[in-house]
């Protein structure tokens, strides 16, 4: 055998050595700070409640209290992946009148017991406080990591996650600076609600979150590179797709929306699994 045959051998050796090295530290430190959470987990993502009350609008919040009936009977944690509210801003003295069974839903289903943890979306990132006051949810404004055993989780929305979401981007740290919250509130809550109605209403008539299949392709990329780092399982909202996809131990997970699929993503004694509401 060549010199340089053994080198390389050698070399390789080493290399996996070093990445197996890299991935035990990865689960320790995914194991320190990663926090448990109670199982069975159910996981709702783009509800998207307006503040216009119609039938259909019932429907939807009649069906979520079903789930929290549910959640009640089981035991567990509530996981929220962002755009539960179509509009959320908290002014310092008002909540909009249109929510407050929702906020009283959510508030009877923790006075049980059951842990709320709430990750932000691109409609309702402008919590200051309110979710944590009202019912006790833990609130995250970047992504969510926990630990199912010794299985490493991260739930993200999934905002500004694509190449082409340049210009998103920029906007979105400018909405989300202090001098935009600042300046917001100065506005009329009656007027700000009303604006964020009528934006609503246009993003829903011109914007499409269905991905392509170039997008999806990006999407599955993001998750690959957090498999790489030492999570097992990638949770993502925003873009309105279903559907769990697999690769060897590693998992990405679409978590649906509560618009016409009514997407209840679980984790439980059986693995992760999604039913219809």
């Amino acid at each position: 055998m060549l010199l340089r045959d053994i080198l390389t051998q050698r070399i390789n050796s080493c290399f996996r050595m070093y990445s197996t090295v890299l991935n035990v530290m990865n689960i320790l430190r995914l194991s320190c700070n990663f926090k448990p959470v109670k199982l069975p987990i159910y996981i709702v993502s783009d509800n998207h409640f307006k503040m216009n009350l119609t039938p259909e609008e019932l429907n939807r919040r009649s069906k979520l209290y079903d789930l929290f009936e549910k959640i009640k009977s089981t035991g567990g944690t509530l996981i929220i992946g962002g755009d539960f509210f179509d509009f959320w801003f908290e002014f310092r003295h008002v909540i909009p009148s249109a929510y407050c069974d929702v906020l009283s839903e959510l508030r009877e289903l923790q006075k049980t017991g059951i842990e709320i943890h709430y990750v932000v979306g691109n409609h309702d990132f402008w919590d200051f406080g309110a979710f944590t006051r009202l019912f006790g949810a833990r609130v995250y404004k970047e992504d969510m990591q926990f630990m199912v055993g010794d299985e490493s989780v991260l739930l993200t929305h999934g905002d500004g996650i694509l190449s082409r979401d340049t210009m998103y981007r920029m906007m979105k740290v400018i909405i989300r600076s202090s001098v935009s919250i600042f300046c917001f509130r100065l506005v009329h809550p009656e007027a700000g609600c009303w604006l964020a109605r009528r934006v609503s209403r246009a993003s829903g008539k011109h914007n499409d979150h269905t991905p392509c299949d170039v997008d999806l392709i990006e999407l599955r990329q993001f998750a690959e590179r957090h498999w790489k780092a030492g999570i097992k399982t990638v949770l993502m909202g925003h873009y309105h797709q279903t559907g769990i996809s697999t690769a060897g131990e590693h998992s990405l997970i679409h978590l649906g929306d509560w618009l016409t699929q009514f997407t209840v993503t679980i984790r439980d004694d059986r693995g992760w699994h999604q039913e219809s509401a």
